[in-house]
């Protein structure tokens, strides 16, 4: 299977992520929709999702932050990138569809079903890079039966989510899951540079924003 974008996510503050909250609001000016909360028991974060046809925008915030710091996933340093305002890591994942390349480490989150676990890139134990990683679904949104996507975003217009640029403090090791993300048109567009991490997505037909400020550009 070739891959493919499932979805992204930034980590967001909790407030920013309620209703009346700064970027629900911000997402809800630009037309969108919010499609599916969860809680992800034992990982000590929730999230609140865009589904658009081909994938899904995450916001993802802290919902125990002792939970999150028991939680495996802190060997991708999950604490830091939570809190990347403060510490410099970065607020990014991007999740494949698809076999995840180079080296990486599994995870079983408590709340999978039985024999479910996603890949970890090993390049994400170095919270600067995005935490890079495959997903668990195998179909895009507009194929769920679940009715979790909802109406997508179709009162918007928007169809389609894309990574049109995304800032790096350094090139990605050739080989790894980031490099392949970017030869595969995962991410169009690689920036490395210094200073707040950044990412620019696009959404078909034509629209963008800019993240993590949610900023339309």
């Amino acid at each position: 299977m070739a891959l493919e974008l499932d979805h992204l996510f930034v980590f967001v503050e909790p407030e920013d992520a309620a209703p009346d909250g700064g970027v629900f609001e911000a997402l809800g000016a630009f037309g969108l929709e919010p499609s599916f909360r969860r809680r992800h028991v034992g990982q000590g974060t929730a999230n609140l999702c865009y589904a658009f046809d081909n994938a899904y925008l995450e916001l993802l915030f802290v919902a125990d932050e002792a939970e999150l710091q028991s939680s495996s996933l802190n060997r991708a340093r999950f604490a830091e990138r939570s809190a990347w305002r403060r510490t410099g890591a970065s607020p990014f994942g991007i999740a494949c569809r698809g076999i995840l390349p180079g080296e990486s480490w599994t995870y079983r989150n408590p709340d999978f079903p039985p024999g479910v676990a996603i890949a970890i890139s090993t390049e994400s134990d170095d919270p600067t890079m995005p935490f890079a990683f495959s997903s668990p679904g195998k179909t895009p949104p507009s194929a769920w039966t679940d009715e979790r996507a909802g109406q997508r975003q179709t009162a918007a217009g928007l169809t389609r989510l894309a990574i049109e640029r995304l800032t790096l403090p350094r090139l990605p090791a050739d080989g790894g899951a980031l490099d392949h993300f970017h030869r595969d048109g995962l991410v169009e567009n690689l920036e490395i540079a210094e200073g707040e991490p950044q990412m620019s997505i696009r959404l078909d037909p034509g629209r963008r924003l800019r993240l993590p400020l949610f900023t339309a550009t």
